[in-house]
């Protein structure tokens, strides 16, 4: 196909995206962001019926298999349908998790049987998942992992502690990593396994944030049975999946897939300009062009390099340099935002529905450069996996599990 062929596709899918979204979904008024968050729990039946009908409909799973539910497209059209439905008030808080990062990595390291029993469900908005990666005492070190799965038979017997779970009390699946050999090195004695969220023996526990929410948990399993068919890739060979998540995470993330599109946050600051009559402040309008120039970039970069890795042309590793940048770009505009807002940004609890928002922005941006692994993490796999730099020393690389001492 020619560019000039290929144009013409693409724009006539983008021209049919518009007139189906027009006729099946409602627009989106605007809404503050503590809201939007808000909105995973109050509207989770409405928008799990929405997402089924974008299923049915063929807008979902853009560059899935068609074998396993999705559409076997391309990632442009993937960012023409989003940059149509930026407009409509659309499902992405509830499913992105489950179908860019779990779904993917089901695709890429699933069993034929386990891709046809899950895939299209996470398409289709009908069973919600999350990953379980962070543990109390691992930090940043997610090959530290101390939770255990001992094989018995059939099953494996799940014990121990995650924490940091993103809509866990909402989800019906995870994938969790787990501990199955001690007496090798932490790397590869780490097992993924998928959890049935109603089995027996998890308890979960909310954390309430700083920002005022709950959607975080934690979760204790005490002799949890899985099903030994539920382990994804080989046993012993998790860290592979893990850092295969990780990649399709930070490359989901890093092309603005888990926050509002970079044109309605621009929209959003020009409102707020004018709304505290700065409009005409030349130094005001400066900073708001300089982070819409930002965000403009890092859009151009995302597209560039998602289609390169897509493509194969450029490594995984580079999903850590666009979630760096799609970090660096949130927690800017959230500073400037807050700035400009001046004692309107700190109003918090008034019957304004935007009032105290761009503090809770402030707040909640700063959970970007945590999420998904730290920026410090981001900037190592740039060094290392981009760069090609050296790694930095790990004493406890190369000794069995069961030797290094644990909190």
């Amino acid at each position: 196909m020619n560019d000039h062929t290929g144009d013409a596709h693409l724009q006539e899918y983008r021209l049919k995206a518009r007139r189906w979204l027009a006729e099946n979904v409602q627009r989106r008024e605007a809404v503050s962001t503590k809201k939007y968050i808000n909105e995973r729990v109050e509207r989770l039946d409405e928008f799990k019926a929405l997402q089924q009908k974008l299923y049915e409909a063929g807008y979902a799973g853009f560059t899935f298999p068609v074998e396993y539910g999705g559409q076997g497209l391309t990632l442009e059209h993937e960012r023409v349908f989003n940059a149509e439905a930026g407009r409509y008030d659309m499902p992405q808080v509830n499913f992105g998790v489950s179908i860019n990062i779990i779904g993917a990595t089901l695709i890429a390291f699933g069993t034929h049987e386990q891709k046809l029993a899950h895939v299209p469900d996470i398409l289709a908005g009908r069973k919600l998942w999350l990953q379980f990666f962070s543990e109390p005492s691992g930090g940043s070190d997610l090959a530290g992992l101390l939770t255990s799965a001992n094989r018995d038979g059939d099953v494996f017997i799940v014990n121990g502690q995650k924490t940091w779970s993103s809509s866990a009390h909402l989800s019906d699946f995870a994938l969790c990593p787990v501990r199955t050999r001690w007496d090798v090195p932490k790397h590869k004695g780490i097992s993924v396994l998928i959890i049935d969220l109603k089995s027996p023996g998890i308890d979960f526990r909310r954390i309430k944030q700083i920002d005022g929410n709950a959607e975080f948990s934690e979760e204790f399993f005490t002799d949890v049975i899985v099903p030994a068919g539920n382990l994804v890739g080989e046993e012993n060979q998790g860290w592979r999946v893990a850092r295969g998540l990780l990649e399709f995470e930070h490359a989901w993330v890093g092309r603005g897939g888990a926050s509002t599109s970079f044109e309605e946050q621009a929209a959003a600051l020009a409102s707020l300009v004018r709304s505290k009559g700065l409009a005409e402040d030349k130094g005001v309008r400066r900073q708001v062009v300089a982070m819409h120039v930002a965000a403009t970039v890092q859009g151009l970069v995302s597209a560039r390099i998602s289609d390169a890795m897509a493509d194969g042309k450029l490594p995984h590793g580079y999903g850590g340099l666009l979630k760096l940048g799609d970090d660096i770009v949130i927690q800017r505009r959230a500073e400037l935002a807050l700035a400009l807002a001046g004692a309107d940004g700190v109003t918090w609890g008034s019957g304004d529905p935007h009032a105290g928002d761009w503090s809770f922005q402030l707040l909640n941006s700063r959970r970007v450069s945590i999420a998904g692994g730290t920026d410090e993490i981001q900037r190592n796999n740039v060094s290392e996996r981009v760069l090609g730099l050296p790694r930095e020393p790990a004493v406890d690389r190369d000794i069995p599990f069961n030797q290094v001492p644990h909190n």
